[in-house]
């Protein structure tokens, strides 16, 4: 490790960072070297650096490299200058993490102007479409035409659904709660994975539902711990992410599918899938919805393979009752899909853009699992156009301990606390590739973070 060793004397060209060796750019070792000092207490709040003239004479590196350290460490909280005065340490934490990789969305397409054709939509639909319809209340399951338009984005699971049995809604979040809320109570106990969704930890908690772990192997949900665990919680509701299932990044093998479905009808289960990457798989396997169609709740969200932009999503309900009981829970909470947004989704699902942006996204997300696999080279759990990985630990150290030591050097990670039922679960750390603004800005991050693995006691990597 390294840090920034303080010098007898009472200069304040004493100050001198030692820098870590390794391929990462100078200033971001300077950096680095400043938050290290500064967390462990070796520079104090107030303490004054040295000009950053003198400082790259000593380090041996031209002024701009210095200037561009200290402007980093600036805009993390980690110094202030003062004219006339000079640069002192600061005394709060960083504001905000140099790199995220903790935020799950899709990175900006391969060789398309998202923001672009954003615009150019907007303006193509306020034109096209009547001001009044886009301004107006549309409580319900959606218009006919959306719906329509959603059976569609649905039918790459399986057969075109009914349009009676789909659901719009303003996210995928919103439409899990609409299920929870119909088709649970208060007190009910949902069966999930031990490592599962946060957003569905949060909504558990906020509709005062419970969550119980079943036990996982190298295929997914084991169907004899579905079984122990619904007669044990006298649960009636099975959550399922089975592919790309986030944190893990697993997918789901049909062979187990099959076999969930099966022990699902035994127990007369209801399934909530959740399905927001399962697009950017070529040939994913096929879903619950298809092969247990009368008792899946199915999932499906834009924000994940085209942009959180859209918040628009449809559910297939099972049967058309289903569909209007989701209904009514969606007139009590979030109202309605918002209809500018949804309307521009509906036009690119109809006119194809949004399987050329998923296609663009789908290649980017595989360019950054390479740079993945080129840096952190072993020991990660990821499919090729997944847009996060998993990163199991051995026990030493808790992914939390790391995830404090990476936010101290200026790098957003999600640990398995975030994602936890319960209290036994695999010790390890999601990755998000997307959120960095293009692929430079990520191997910084992961080579920060190899650096974080490499050098701290506990965190050697776990063959998987």
């Amino acid at each position: 490790m390294y840090g920034l060793a303080k010098v007898t004397g009472e200069s304040d060209l004493n100050w001198r960072p030692v820098l870590e060796v390794g391929p990462r750019p100078v200033y971001l070792k300077i950096v680095d070297a400043l938050a290290d000092a500064r967390s462990s207490g070796r520079l104090q709040p107030g303490d004054r650096l040295p000009p950053q003239r003198e400082l790259a004479r000593l380090l041996g590196v031209d002024l701009t490299t210095v200037t561009r350290a200290f402007s980093e460490a600036r805009r993390r909280n980690l110094i202030d200058a003062t004219a006339g005065r000079g640069t002192f340490v600061t005394p709060g934490e960083p504001e905000e993490p140099v790199l995220d990789l903790s935020m799950n969305i899709p990175p900006a397409p391969t060789g398309l102007n998202l923001p672009a054709l954003i615009r150019s939509g907007v303006e193509g639909l306020l034109k096209r479409s009547s001001a009044e319809a886009l301004l107006s209340y549309h409580p319900g399951p959606g218009s006919p035409v959306e719906r329509a338009v959603g059976t569609s984005w649905l039918a790459e699971t399986g057969d075109r659904l009914p349009v009676d049995k789909v659901v719009v809604g303003s996210g995928a979040q919103a439409l899990l709660t609409a299920v929870l809320l119909s088709q649970t109570r208060e007190g009910d106990t949902i069966l999930a994975n031990a490592l599962t969704y946060p957003g569905l930890i949060a909504l558990a908690e906020a509709t005062r539902r419970k969550l119980a772990a079943v036990g996982n192997d190298g295929e997914g949900m084991r169907p004899d711990d579905i079984e122990e665990a619904a007669r044990k919680h006298n649960a009636r509701v099975l959550y399922l992410n089975p592919t790309l299932q986030n944190p893990t990044a697993s997918v789901m093998p049909e062979g187990r599918r099959r076999e969930l479905a099966r022990m699902a009808g035994k127990l007369k289960l209801t399934i909530i899938e959740d399905d927001p990457y399962s697009r950017l798989l070529v040939a994913p396997p096929p879903a619950f919805l298809s092969l247990a169609p009368e008792r899946t709740f199915h999932v499906a969200t834009l924000a994940k393979c085209i942009s959180p932009f859209l918040r628009t999503a449809f559910l297939a309900a099972p049967d058309a009752q289903a569909a209007e009981r989701i209904a009514r829970a969606i007139r009590g909470t979030t109202m309605m899909a918002p209809p500018l947004m949804t309307g521009l989704a509906c036009e690119w699902l109809r006119g194809g853009l949004a399987g050329e942006i998923t296609g663009g996204v789908r290649a980017e997300a595989q360019a950054r699992q390479e740079i993945a696999r080129s840096i952190l080279t072993e020991g990660f759990v990821a499919a090729d156009a997944s847009l996060h990985l998993w990163y199991p630990l051995q026990s030493q150290l808790r992914s939390g301990e790391v995830a404090d030591i990476a936010r101290r050097r200026g790098l957003a990670i999600s640990p398995a606390e975030e994602f936890a039922v319960g209290q036994d679960f695999a010790n390890g750390f999601r990755l998000a590739l997307g959120a960095t603004p293009n692929r430079e800005r990520l191997k910084e991050g992961l080579q920060s973070l190899a650096s974080i693995l490499s050098g701290t006691p506990g965190a050697s990597r776990q063959k998987v």
